[in-house]
């Protein structure tokens, strides 16, 4: 039939069949095929996808470091605890994140390979066997059993081959394609940015454990101090040479000692929970694995070059760069869905009524075909499908340069932290270190007769403070560095190819 769409051209459908001179068939063929070259230029115009953010080439909060890390893959052993790698390699080949993410990674793979195949002819090869028996009670049995040699009972065999190819002349199939490549490479950094993801969460709950362990050792050291300043204050006080008010204090002090005890044993036992959660096993071997240790020591990665770089550094940036890709292609495949079709097909086989004649030059069978179809009317379902493309292209853009810009600031947030709490870590050490240095002197000035023993416990009680406000700091500036590995990319690098546009 001839029918005109609502831009105005002619649409035309024609099967050619062994039936039909192939030579009307190639006539209409060709027609259409300049016809659709004359496709109005509304229906082809190009969706330009603005570029990137305009990103710095510079971090603004590079830190200098002479002892700075490569940014590399790897980049936990930078710390220099086999505990720590073990229990990152562990995480790697175990955490179920990271199996989800390789999943997703496998479907995506498998449906580009289905894209792909949707560009190549189709093949499938087909036998039947059977047999019918005719009733001669119905009108048209019992005339044909009249006839001589007639044969109630009939066999039927058939082997065929079957070709078919839908011709890519306007690339739709070429735009699934795309699509599914551009997916496959949003899972591939999906895949990258779930095991960095995993990784550093490994290394802020190692840095976590050994904190807490650290600063449990200590408010055990607080309360044997806090016991020891009780019992010689109420000594005093018994001898009326101390208030009961020093001694309520004193009291205070050590149950407020004594209370952060269990406090931070709960959070110790919650965060090997958690390794072990992140390793993708039960919950409770993190304990004979980690052992004792100490907080991993500050590490820096070389900041080369600035956000700009993270384009291509960053999983999830790189993934949200291919999503806009996908779905540029889903625009380009619902803009082709408006175009003609072709199709050609044919088959090759044997058909007879018994297995002795079956492949036989008499039971040989063949045909060929060919045929377009084109949409006419819609009801304007397949405009309206282009639309919502380009809408989710336009959403996809947006989040590609909001990922963007969001690694840009993470990048120099977490530089500034990493420079900022170095700096607070390296002033809290110098605190603990003095009053050590003064508990010392204080323990001397005792054993000499020079000072109280109440002086004395006072300043340890005040080293002791320090100190856990230096572990504390020390564990900030340790998780900065991770953050700035994990900000930067981890040493990730986006292959094969970017962001590619094509209508």
């Amino acid at each position: 039939g001839i029918d005109f769409h609502e831009n105005g051209y002619i649409l035309s459908s024609f099967t050619g069949q062994g039936l039909y001179p192939m030579r009307t068939f190639l006539a209409a063929t060709t027609a259409l095929l300049l016809l659709g070259a004359a496709t109005p230029d509304a229906l082809a115009a190009s969706h330009r996808v603005p570029p990137p953010p305009a990103l710095s080439t510079a971090f603004r909060n590079a830190p200098v470091a002479a002892d700075s890390v490569p940014l590399a893959e790897g980049w936990w052993k930078s710390f220099g605890d086999p505990v720590l790698d073990r229990l990152v390699d562990t995480a790697l080949s175990g955490n179920l994140d990271i199996a989800a993410a390789a999943a997703r990674l496998e479907q995506a793979a498998a449906g580009l390979k289905a894209a792909k195949g949707a560009l190549l002819p189709q093949a499938s090869l087909d036998g039947s066997g059977g047999f019918k028996q005719q009733s001669i009670e119905d009108v048209q049995g019992r005339a044909f059993s009249r006839f001589p040699g007639f044969k109630r009972t009939v066999e039927q065999y058939g082997l065929n081959g079957a070709a078919s190819w839908e011709l890519d002349l306007f690339g739709r199939l070429s735009a699934g394609a795309r699509e599914a490549r551009a997916e496959a490479g949003a899972a591939d950094a999906g895949l990258a940015g779930a095991r960095l993801t995993i990784a550093a969460e490994v290394v802020n709950t190692y840095i976590d454990v050994r904190a807490i362990e650290a600063r449990l050792a200590l408010a055990k050291a607080r309360v044997d101090a806090a016991r020891d300043a009780d019992a010689l204050l109420r000594q005093r006080a018994e001898r009326g040479v101390a208030a009961l008010t020093e001694t309520d204090r004193s009291g205070a002090e050590l149950a407020g000692a004594t209370s952060a005890v269990p406090a931070l044993e709960t959070a110790l036992e919650v965060e090997r929970n958690r390794l072990d959660v992140l390793l993708g096993r039960a919950p409770g071997q993190a304990a004979a694995e980690t052992g004792s240790g100490a907080i991993p020591a500050v590490r820096a990665p070389a900041v080369p070059d600035g956000p700009a770089s993270l384009l291509a550094r960053r999983p999830d940036v790189v993934a949200a760069e291919r999503l806009v890709a996908a779905s540029d292609a889903r625009v380009a495949e619902a803009i082709r869905a408006r175009y003609p079709r072709f199709t050609i097909s044919g088959f090759a086989g044997f058909v007879a009524n018994g297995m002795s004649n079956l492949f036989t030059g008499g039971a040989v069978q063949t045909g060929a075909s060919g045929g377009f179809s084109v949409p006419v009317f819609t009801g304007g379902r397949l405009r309206a499908q282009q639309k919502a493309a380009e809408a989710r292209l336009k959403e996809a853009v947006a989040q590609w340069q909001q990922t963007a810009l969001q690694a840009a600031a993470e990048g120099e947030n977490a530089l500034l932290a990493l420079t900022k709490r170095s700096e607070q870590a390296d002033a809290a050490a110098t605190v603990a270190a003095r009053l050590g240095d003064s508990r010392r002197r204080i323990e001397t000035a005792f054993r000499a007769g020079a000072v109280s023993r109440v002086e004395a416990l006072n300043v340890e009680r005040q080293r002791l403070d320090a100190e856990d406000s230096a572990i504390a700091a020390r564990a900030e500036a340790a998780r900065a560095g991770v953050a700035a590995f994990r900000a930067l990319g981890g040493g990730w690098q986006a292959g094969g190819e970017r962001l590619a546009l094509s209508r």
